[in-house]
Parts: C-alpha cells; sequence; structure tokens
C-alpha cells in the first residue's frame, strides 16, 4: 500500500493530472511473472481505498505516514489531547478491568495520515501492558471514545479538518511487530 498512498499524495495536489479518476497499483515479483498482482485501488480525489464491506481499515502505509512528526499546529494540539484523554480513561476503568494506571509517558503515540483522513495511535508496548486481548480490547475501547470525541468536536468547529478515521496498532512481541487491533470511522 505504499505505492499506493505514493501516487494518492501526488495525485491529491492535482487530481486534474489523472482524468481517468481511479487507478490501481499492480506488481510484478519476478520477470517471469506474465501477470501482475493487483496490490492497492485507489482515486485522484480521495486517495487508496482501504474498505471491506463499507468498514475503513488502518494499514501499514497509513501508520508509516502517521509516524512522520507533524508540524501543523491543530493535528499537534488534536494528537497531544487525545493521548492524554486515552490515559484518562483507560485510568478510569482501572478497578474494573483489573490493569494498570497509564501515564502519557508509557509510549502511547499518535499522529496522522492526509491522505487518508486518518488517525493513528500506536504502542510499542515498552512495558508490555498490552499483550493480553483483554488489555488491548481496553485500549481499543479507550482509543475509540477519546478519538472520536476529539476528533468529532475539532470536525464541528474547524471546517477545514478532514480526519473522522482512526486505527490502533500495538507491538507484538511474538512477531516482532506491530498488529492493528482496532480501527474504524467516528461519525461527525
Amino acid at each position: 500500500m505504499a505505492a499506493c498512498s505514493t501516487l494518492a499524495h501526488h495525485l491529491k495536489n492535482d487530481p486534474s493530472t489523472w482524468p481517468y479518476g481511479r487507478f490501481s497499483i499492480n506488481w510484478k515479483t519476478s520477470d517471469g511473472d506474465l501477470d501482475a498482482a493487483a496490490i492497492g485501488f485507489g482515486e485522484a480525489t480521495t486517495g487508496c481505498f482501504t474498505e471491506v464491506a463499507g468498514q475503513w481499515y488502518g494499514d501499514e502505509s497509513g501508520m508509516a505516514t502517521a509516524e512522520i512528526p507533524s508540524s501543523d499546529k491543530a493535528e499537534i494540539r488534536i494528537a497531544d489531547a487525545t493521548v492524554k484523554a486515552i490515559v484518562a480513561i483507560w485510568n478510569t476503568d482501572t478497578t474494573t478491568t483489573n490493569e494498570d494506571a497509564l501515564t502519557v509517558n508509557d509510549g502511547i503515540n499518535l499522529g496522522f495520515d492526509p491522505v487518508e483522513e486518518a488517525a493513528y495511535v500506536w504502542t510499542d508496548d515498552p512495558n508490555s501492558r498490552f499483550a493480553s486481548r483483554a488489555s488491548q480490547s481496553n485500549l481499543k475501547g479507550a482509543t475509540e471514545e477519546a478519538l472520536c470525541r476529539e476528533l468529532t468536536a475539532e470536525f464541528k468547529s474547524n471546517k477545514t479538518w478532514n480526519y473522522t478515521r482512526w486505527a490502533v496498532a500495538v507491538f507484538d512481541p511474538y512477531t516482532g511487530t506491530r498488529q492493528f487491533i482496532g480501527s474504524g470511522t467516528c461519525t461527525p
């Protein structure tokens, strides 16, 4: 999907350069391949398709884009407020979930992918807090609640704010990679 996101970034700045509207990214794994497999689809004006049966899903290319530090003041403000809200929601439920309390220094990060209009939350889980499915479910719930509240409020007050999608990923110590544990769309 990185190729799809790169092309979408270029086309979003000037979609009229691609009069066909939709595009696909095809890839051959070797010169001997007769057919190139499609690895991504999209539209010049809205970016790559990342929906399955109408449900949006975050992906690695969006996460890679979100990891690039932002200089946009609104993005920085929303990211800071949202991480603090995730921690606060998590800590409110610790008596019922039997989880240890979090702090803003526990490695929860937030960034934005402007092409997919999505906010990505991730943690490399330095203290192995999110290894269990229960902890991941609790983090997903806290993230969705905090993100949708912040994104929707900004969407209603700032007419240039387009972020309504979200995804959350945690580090999986067994695979050594991040795994997406949830994603969706907030209804403004």
